[in-house]
C-alpha cells in the first residue's frame, strides 16, 4: 500500500473524505507501522493533536489483517470504539479493499443479555422496583445483539440478567442457540479486525496465561493499543483481585428468588452478617482509600483473618447445600444451581487469595465510593507493577504490538512507558502537532503566585485569577482541577458572580455535560479527570482550558504509595522516575483539550508558578507545544480582542 498516495495532498483521501487535511505527520506515523507490521516488530508511535492516529494505524491494519492474520485494535473508551466501528473503519475498508473486510466488536460478558438469566429472573424483576420493565421486555424481544447498550436506559437488575461466567451452561443451555454472548464470539472468529477494549484485552490475556486455548478474543497476530496511556492502570486493576460489598449479597438475594430451593435461612443470614461485619471493619476507616494495615492498624487484624475464614467456610459449605438439592426433571432448576455454587467457589477462592495469598510483588487496598446515596467498598489486592506480566504473556508472545496517543512521551523519550509496561527494544517514532501553536495559542502562568502549597487561601486566589481569565474570554471554558475538592472549593467562590451558565462534573453525566456546553452560549464547565482527555470541543465554544495545578498524583494513594516505596527501595529516585512523568503525560492531555483544529485559538491558563520557578519546570515548558507564554493577564485580555477583531 503506497501510504503517500493514499494520505498525500492529492491523495485519494482527498478526494473522499470531505474536509481532508494533508499532515506529513500522518503519513510519518502511517508508514513506520506499516513497517513495523511487515518487520514483525514492537512499536510506540506519539501523535500530537491534530496528526490523526486513528488513520495513521488503520491504514496498515487493514492492509495487514487477513482471516488468518487477525489485527486486535483495543481502545480505552467506548467513543472511540464507536468511532472506529461505524466510521473509520467501514468508510477506508470501502476504499481500499477489494472484498468485504470483516470487522467485529467484542466486548466483556456483562455487556451482553443472557437469555437463560433472563427467562429465570423476569417473573422476579418487578421486585428490584424498576418503572422500565416493559421497556426491557420490548427490548429483549427485538434486539438481535443482546448488547446494553442499545438499552437507552439504566436498568437496576442488570446484573442479574447479564451473562456471567458463573452461570453460563455454554453448549448444555437450551438457549446456547440464540445466545447473544456467542454469536459476538463466533463472529469475532470469522473476523479480520476485532475491536475490543483494554480491560477486555488484558482479562483475556490473563485467561490465555493460565489456560492456552481458553480466552474470549480468537487468535490474533497483531494488536494495535490506541489511547496506550491507560494501559498500566487497566492491567494493573485487571491482573489482581477485587472484591466488593455487593457481591455476596448479590448472590444471597438471587438464591432467594429462586423458586424449589430449600437452603438454611440461618446459614445464609449469618453469611450476610459476616459479610457486613467484614466490610464493616474497613468502611470505618475515615479515608476513601486505604491499605489494609492502615486498618489493621484500628481495628483487629486476627478478628478480620477469623471473619474472613468463617465467611470462606460457609461460602463452601452454602455450595455443598445447593448442590445437593433434589432437582430431578427440573434441569433448568438444575443449571441454576450448579451456577450459583461456581459463583460461591469463585468468592470462597477470590476472598482467599485477598487476604491469604502471596504478599510478594502485590499490594492490598481498599477504597470507598458513593453513587448518589449507594456507597461501595471495594477491597483489592493488586500487583506494584505489570512489566513482568506484561513481558512474558503479550510482548513475547505476539507478533506485532503498536502502542499509540497523543501523551506517551516524557522529557522527549518513552523511557518511562517502556519501563513501566516492561516493553523490549522496538521501533519509535514521536511526531508533533500539525497546528501553529505560535498563532494559535497563549499560554498564561502568572509569576505572582505562591505555590500551591505554600497558601492557606488558595481556593480563593486561584478563584480570583480565574474570574478575571473567564471574563477575559467571555465564557466558553473548561476549568481543570486535579481534585474534586478544590474544584467545589472554586465553583462555590465563583458561583454568582460570573455572568455566565456554569456547570460542573458530577451535576449530570459526562455526556449530558458536553452536550449542554455545547448548546450554551458563553459557557463555563468546571471539570477534574475525565475532562482531562476524550473531549474533543472544535471552534469558538472553547477559547480558554485552565489548569489549577501541576497534576502530580495524589502521593498518599494506596496505588501511588506502593509504586513509589518499590522504586525508592530499589535505590530509585521515585520523583524523577514515577511522579514527574505521570505529570507530564497528564499536563499535555490538559493542553491537548484547546487546539482541535487548524482554525482554533485560544488560551491554556496553568496557575502554578512552579512552572517557572522551579528547575523541574523548565522540562514541562520544554515538552509543551510550543506558544507565546506570559504572566501578564492584560496580555491575554489583548489576544482576545485581537481574536474578535480577526
Amino acid at each position: 500500500m503506497d501510504l503517500e498516495r493514499i494520505l498525500g495532498p492529492n491523495g485519494l483521501l482527498s478526494e473522499h473524505m470531505p474536509g481532508y487535511e494533508y499532515r506529513p505527520q500522518q503519513i510519518e506515523a502511517a508508514v513506520t507501522i506499516q513497517q513495523a507490521l511487515a518487520k514483525r516488530k514492537h512499536c510506540i508511535v506519539e501523535a500530537g493533536t491534530g496528526v490523526g492516529k486513528s488513520m495513521a494505524y488503520l491504514l496498515p491494519a487493514i492492509e495487514h489483517a487477513t482471516p488468518s492474520r487477525k489485527v486486535v485494535v483495543s481502545t480505552f473508551t467506548l467513543y472511540l470504539q464507536s468511532q472506529l466501528i461505524n466510521k473509520d473503519i467501514p468508510f477506508l475498508a470501502n476504499l481500499f479493499r477489494d472484498r468485504e473486510l470483516k470487522v467485529a466488536l467484542v466486548k466483556g460478558r456483562g455487556n451482553y443479555l443472557c437469555l437463560s438469566n433472563y427467562d429465570a429472573e423476569l417473573s422476579q424483576l418487578n421486585l428490584i422496583g424498576d418503572s422500565n420493565l416493559d421497556r426491557l421486555q420490548e427490548w429483549a424481544r427485538k434486539t438481535e445483539t443482546g448488547d446494553v447498550s442499545e438499552l437507552g436506559f439504566v436498568f437496576p437488575g442488570w446484573s442479574e440478567i447479564c451473562s456471567d461466567q458463573d452461570t453460563c451452561h455454554h453448549q448444555n443451555c437450551p438457549w446456547f442457540p440464540k445466545c447473544f454472548y456467542y454469536k459476538m464470539r463466533r463472529a469475532a472468529q470469522d473476523a479480520e479486525i476485532v475491536v475490543a477494549n483494554h480491560s477486555l484485552f488484558f482479562s483475556d490475556l490473563g485467561i490465555r496465561a493460565a489456560d492456552p486455548n481458553s480466552g474470549v478474543l480468537p487468535e490474533y497476530d497483531t494488536v494495535v493499543f490506541d489511547e496506550a496511556h491507560h494501559l498500566e492502570d487497566v492491567a494493573t486493576k485487571v491482573f489482581g483481585v477485587e472484591f466488593s460489598n455487593y457481591r455476596i449479597v448479590s448472590l444471597l438475594n438471587r438464591i432467594r428468588r429462586t423458586k424449589g430451593i430449600g437452603v438454611d435461612p440461618s446459614r445464609i443470614q449469618t453469611i450476610e452478617e459476616l459479610n457486613s461485619a467484614l466490610f464493616t471493619a474497613f468502611t470505618m476507616y475515615p479515608k476513601p482509600d486505604f491499605f489494609f494495615s492502615d486498618v489493621y492498624e484500628q481495628v483487629d487484624h486476627g478478628a478480620v483473618e477469623s471473619t474472613v475464614s468463617k465467611l470462606c467456610t460457609l461460602l463452601g459449605e452454602l455450595g455443598n447445600e445447593l448442590s445437593s438439592q433434589e432437582t430431578e426433571g427440573r434441569q433448568e432448576l438444575a443449571d441454576r444451581l450448579d451456577g450459583f455454587k461456581r459463583i460461591c467457589t469463585r468468592c470462597k477462592e477470590d476472598l482467599q487469595l485477598l487476604f491469604f495469598g502471596a504478599d510478594e510483588g502485590y499490594f492490598r487496598w481498599g477504597e470507598r465510593t458513593a453513587n448518589g446515596k449507594i456507597a461501595t467498598c471495594f477491597l483489592r489486592c493488586s500487583p506494584i507493577t505489570v512489566a513482568s506480566v506484561l513481558r512474558d504473556a503479550l510482548w513475547n508472545e505476539v507478533n506485532t504490538a503498536v502502542l499509540t496517543s497523543a501523551t506517551l512521551s516524557n522529557s522527549g523519550t518513552f523511557s518511562y512507558i517502556k519501563n513501566r509496561l516492561g516493553i523490549p527494544t522496538c521501533m519509535e517514532l514521536i511526531v508533533d502537532s500539525p497546528f501553529d501553536f505560535q498563532s494559535q495559542c497563549l499560554l498564561y502562568i502568572p509569576h505572582h503566585l505562591p505555590f500551591p502549597s505554600e497558601a492557606q487561601e488558595y481556593a480563593d486566589i486561584i478563584a480570583q485569577e480565574i474570574k478575571d481569565l473567564v471574563r477575559a474570554a467571555d465564557g466558553r471554558a473548561f476549568l481543570l482541577f486535579t481534585s474534586y475538592r478544590m474544584m467545589n472549593a472554586v465553583y462555590e467562590r465563583l458561583s454568582g458572580r460570573l455572568p455566565y451558565r456554569m456547570m460542573k462534573q458530577g451535576d449530570m453525566p459526562n455526556e449530558a455535560l458536553v452536550q449542554e456546553f455545547l448548546s450554551t452560549e458563553n459557557p463555563v464547565l468546571f471539570g477534574v479527570h475525565s475532562f482531562w482527555e476524550g473531549v474533543d470541543i472544535r471552534g469558538d465554544a472553547l477559547s480558554l482550558v485552565v489548569i489549577d495545578k501541576l497534576p502530580f498524583a495524589v502521593p498518599d494513594s494506596p496505588i501511588n504509595r506502593a509504586r513509589v516505596d518499590a522504586i525508592t527501595a530499589a535505590g530509585g529516585d521515585w520523583f524523577t522516575e514515577y511522579a514527574m512523568p505521570q505529570a507530564q503525560m497528564r499536563l499535555k492531555q490538559g493542553f491537548g483539550r484547546l487546539i482541535r483544529t487548524k482554525t482554533d485559538r485560544g488560551v491554556v491558563a496553568i496557575l502554578d508558578s512552579r512552572l517557572i520557578k522551579k528547575r523541574y519546570g523548565r522540562e514541562f515548558l520544554q515538552f509543551l507545544p510550543q506558544c507565546p507564554i506570559t504572566s501578564n493577564i492584560e496580555d491575554v485580555q489583548a489576544f482576545y480582542r485581537r481574536a474578535i477583531v480577526r
